[in-house]
């Protein structure tokens, strides 16, 4: 849609907004398309859909009418600070401004360091929380003020926005624990029958045999159990993360990893675990994060030898935390790498990947990504993911062409 704001009146461009709403499309491409329809009845240059973290400032484009070398483009990170989106999460209605230094905002951080001189920006919420903002923008001012018909067309823009956004969230999170209890079906399923039926043999070999072997088929029956036990607690731990809803706290990097690092060192003996880099860094993860890290870091504990030497490296860049733990173990081995780098889980990887799948999935649904690097040196995992939490959504938007 390209034409100007005489064209079309309220009532055809709400239908407009229906028509794009109602198709079956992914949520980045109707938010897109409806940007377009909102630029458009308002004669600006640009739209742009935001997420906001008040608590850190956080401001990101996450769809826009701009092109990827446009001013506004989709991925464009800004301090909240420096835009008028502050204002408008502090006010109960749209903030409308036709010329901002004529409305008396000629001294507002925001026109000093962007120059906008036309802003029409709405709140955005999923559920009760607020998601963020649309915006709607123009280096030059308006000869005159938005009329009350486009104000109340972009709180009907982002009210359906939000709607949509609630809907994809829900969605996304269905069809995340479906696979988890698939997952949890199929684990215990095949390890459990199958170990269960190794220790009854084992037991019969102990009833049958007598005493000379019964030494050797005890330690047999433990190791056998201890195994059973450790995946049956991976399950638990993978029920817990499915069952919970996904509720973010704000938590300070170097108290979040020094808890971890207090319990694995009390519960492996000899492992030494040292933390460095940007520990004053703040974050917002759901409680599933701890349960990711610490299984990481764990795993480095258990399989670096005799006297464990697990070394931690915090770096904070670009709106993101990085997390880098590495051992001086034998190496992670090929499959468990899989199990991080795709979610691969298969019958062959179900007693050593299942706890590394958890891992997999937490941080994914956190909008980050895992890297392993094995050398002569050891093993090396990154772990990379937004220090703003990201509402999950089932698709990422592809770049608009110019």
């Amino acid at each position: 849609m390209t034409n100007t704001t005489d064209t079309f009146g309220p009532d055809e461009v709400r239908q407009y907004l229906y028509d794009v709403m109602r198709q079956n499309r992914p949520f980045r491409e109707k938010a897109e398309q409806a940007l377009v329809i909102g630029r458009d009845y308002l004669g600006v240059e640009n739209g742009h859909l935001t997420r906001l973290d008040p608590e850190t400032n956080h401001w990101e484009a996450i769809a826009s009418t701009d092109p990827p070398d446009g001013t506004y483009p989709a991925g464009l990170t800004l301090d909240l600070q420096t835009t008028y989106c502050r204002r408008t999460i502090d006010n109960a209605a749209p903030i409308a401004l036709h010329d901002a230094p004529a409305q008396g905002w000629a001294d507002d951080p925001a026109f000093e360091t962007h120059g906008l001189h036309c802003y029409h920006g709405t709140q955005v919420t999923v559920g009760d929380e607020l998601f963020g903002t649309i915006c709607f923008v123009s280096d030059a001012p308006r000869a005159e003020p938005f009329s009350e018909e486009k104000t109340m067309f972009t709180e009907l823009l982002a009210q359906m926005l939000g709607h949509e956004l609630e809907r994809a969230q829900h969605e996304a999170a269905l069809t995340d624990r479906e696979r988890l209890i698939g997952v949890l079906n199929r684990v215990l399923r095949h390890n459990l029958r199958n170990d269960m039926t190794l220790l009854r043999g084992y037991a019969e070999l102990l009833q049958e045999e007598g005493s000379p072997q019964q030494v050797d088929v005890a330690e047999m029956l433990l190791t056998t159990t201890d195994d059973l036990l450790a995946l049956s607690e991976k399950a638990r731990r993978l029920d817990t993360v499915v069952t919970n809803d996904l509720e973010y706290q704000r938590v300070e990097m170097g108290h979040f990893l020094q808890t971890i690092q207090a319990e694995i060192e009390a519960a492996v003996p000899g492992a030494t675990i040292s933390i460095e880099g940007d520990t004053d860094t703040y974050i917002r993860v759901a409680w599933s994060m701890e349960t990711a890290l610490r299984e990481v870091i764990e795993n480095a504990a258990k399989h670096a030898g005799d006297s464990p030497d697990v070394s931690i490296s915090v770096r904070a860049t670009d709106g993101k935390a990085r997390l880098q733990v590495m051992d001086t173990g034998p190496g992670l081995p090929e499959q468990e790498r899989t199990v991080l780098r795709d979610g691969a889980e298969t019958p062959l990887e179900h007693g050593s990947g299942l706890g590394l799948w958890l891992v997999y999935w937490v941080v994914t649904s956190h909008g980050g990504t895992i890297e392993t690097t094995v050398d002569e040196t050891g093993t090396t995992v990154t772990i990379s993911f937004p220090r703003t939490p990201a509402h999950t959504l089932p698709e990422r938007l592809p770049s608009r062409k110019p």
